[in-house]
């Protein structure tokens, strides 16, 4: 008994300076989330002392350091992780990022190789990581980032979802400037959700094109539902690439009555394809809707037609275009593919 609880007193001893570290990296995440980088890098300092060998702690206080400018220092650090971790592609993968930032580009890019070949991220997500925008399509990445066009992230809601619930879907992508994305449904209409509103928010930096497209949804119906959505690019430079799909679960009492199901339109129209360069209109016909988009100011609407599709441009942040995609109430078809464009010379 007394061997026993001698043991556990060393085992005590030996454990303290670990939980002493714990306690430091948790300051050190609290200051730097804080915006107190001094305050984090010196916690994260306290927390190797007590766990030297740690590369996680290594590359926090790498990451703190960063932070306050000292990016050299930052990449010593990852250096001396790599040196003892060769496999943490994480190690690898933020060097990258800070060699960009250090204007090493060569050496960013073989270390970005490094990462991307450990896992530590896809070439799609380092090309949608705002460290790697300024060097996207330069040659020390072209055999390492996908060159633009490229497709980012589908993100949205995941489980049990109320009936009436709104459900928001966001897809990003990066594409050279000009270049026209086209968003299409991949599988059958769920026939339990009603797409509402489309909004798209551009931005440009470093020569590319940077959109984030959110698709507001709402839950009209109890049912299984898998989004699912295909992108390219109008220009050809890139095939239909699949997204991520959102699958949820529409709940509803055993009472409700089931609802005509709706139908989503197999191509999802998106305001930055579609608004005018100009003041006036843009209208035409595409996947089963009539569409309409006008200036910000402007409401634009159609004879007969209801409960539109709302779309909405942005630049910036700043409203550019608004308008409406209403359901195709004529009785004709129209396929995915075809596109009947229509200016008139004056807004209304």
């Amino acid at each position: 008994m007394i061997a026993a609880l001698l043991l556990l007193a060393c085992a005590d001893k030996e454990l303290a300076p670990l939980k002493g570290a714990l306690d430091d990296y948790s300051r050190g995440r609290a200051a730097l989330e804080a915006g107190e980088k001094e305050a984090a890098v010196a916690a994260f300092v306290e927390a190797r002392r007590g766990d030297p060998g740690s590369a996680v702690l290594a590359l926090w206080e790498a990451r703190a350091r960063a932070a306050t400018g000292d990016v050299a220092g930052a990449e010593a650090l990852a250096t001396g992780v790599i040196a003892e971790h060769p496999d943490a592609g994480l190690a690898w993968y933020n060097r990258a990022a800070w060699r960009v930032r250090l204007g090493h580009h060569d050496a960013a890019a073989d270390d970005l190789r490094h990462a991307i070949v450990l896992g530590a991220r896809s070439p799609y997500e380092a090309a949608l990581d705002e460290d790697f925008r300024s060097v996207l399509g330069t040659a020390p990445f072209l055999e390492v980032l996908p060159p633009a066009p490229v497709v980012g992230r589908t993100t949205g809601p995941e489980g049990n979802v109320f009936l009436g619930s709104d459900l928001l879907v966001q897809v990003e992508l990066l594409s050279a400037p000009g270049v026209r994305a086209e968003l299409h449904r991949s599988t059958d209409s769920p026939g339990c959700v009603v797409l509402e509103r489309v909004v798209e928010d551009q931005a440009t930096q470093a020569g590319v094109l940077a959109r984030r497209i959110d698709l507001h949804f709402r839950a009209s119906a109890a049912c299984s539902a898998r989004l699912a959505f295909d992108v390219s690019m109008t220009d050809g430079s890139m095939p239909p690439i699949p997204m991520l799909p959102v699958a949820i679960q529409v709940e509803a009492p055993s009472s409700f009555r089931q609802p005509a199901p709706d139908v989503l339109p197999s191509r999802i129209p998106l305001p930055g394809s579609i608004a005018p360069t100009s003041g006036g209109w843009t209208a035409g016909r595409a996947g089963g809707l009539v569409w309409a988009m006008g200036r910000a100011d402007v409401s634009p609407t159609l004879d007969g037609a209801s409960a539109p599709i709302r779309l909405e441009l942005r630049v910036d942040g700043s409203t550019r275009a608004a308008g409406g995609a209403w359901p195709n109430t004529s009785g004709g078809t129209v396929a995915a593919g075809d596109w009947s464009l229509a200016v008139p010379p004056e807004a209304p």
